[in-house]
């Protein structure tokens, strides 16, 4: 039988230290479904899904829990909403505010659409005239219940001010049949 759970870790790491441990999964039967691996300065910070076989699921994740430079947490997967299956990458282009990506998140939050991914930035733009300002960008990748419309969730985000702009990367949708 497969398990499912996901590894979190913060801390001190190379590249070779995440490349032991996906080492370990696979040789245990292991399979890391999704990953997303950040650096930031000299630390490093993770999320891991990980698929492996049941009698060899306490070694792998032995293998996380016993590095020393790492913070770790491991949390068994739950099922998901079996209705959610369309996934799209959005930017939204605006003037920085505070509270957008609470704006954001809440209306997002409000419509039961998962959030898979989001990326903020935040662009100080000044010219030789004395014009200060600052852009904000997300990426976001989400996904939609079926009785969701893209477009309808677009225009509520393009409503939350008259400077907000989304686009949509049509050739990042992707439907899924089945529940991950």
């Amino acid at each position: 039988m497969i398990h499912m759970f996901i590894v979190s870790f913060i801390g001190d790491a190379v590249p070779a230290d995440i490349h032991k441990l996906a080492a370990i999964t696979h040789e245990n039967g292991g399979q890391w479904i999704t990953s997303k691996i950040n650096y930031l300065e000299n630390r490093v910070a993770a999320l891991i899904k990980i698929a492996a076989p049941e009698e060899t699921e306490m070694y792998i994740k032995d293998a996380f829990l016993s590095q020393s430079n790492l913070s770790t947490m491991i949390t068994d997967c739950e099922s998901h909403d079996a209705e959610q299956k369309t996934e799209y990458n959005l930017r939204i282009d605006a003037n920085d505010r505070a509270g957008i990506v609470n704006e954001i998140t809440h209306l997002l939050d409000s419509q039961r659409i998962r959030v898979i991914d989001m990326n903020c930035q935040r662009i100080f733009i000044s010219d030789s005239h004395g014009v200060n300002s600052s852009l904000f960008t997300a990426h976001i990748s989400l996904r939609l219940p079926e009785t969701l419309l893209i477009d309808d969730v677009i225009n509520e985000l393009e409503s939350l001010s008259e400077d907000t702009q989304v686009m949509i990367d049509n050739s990042s949708i992707r439907t899924s049949n089945t529940t991950p």
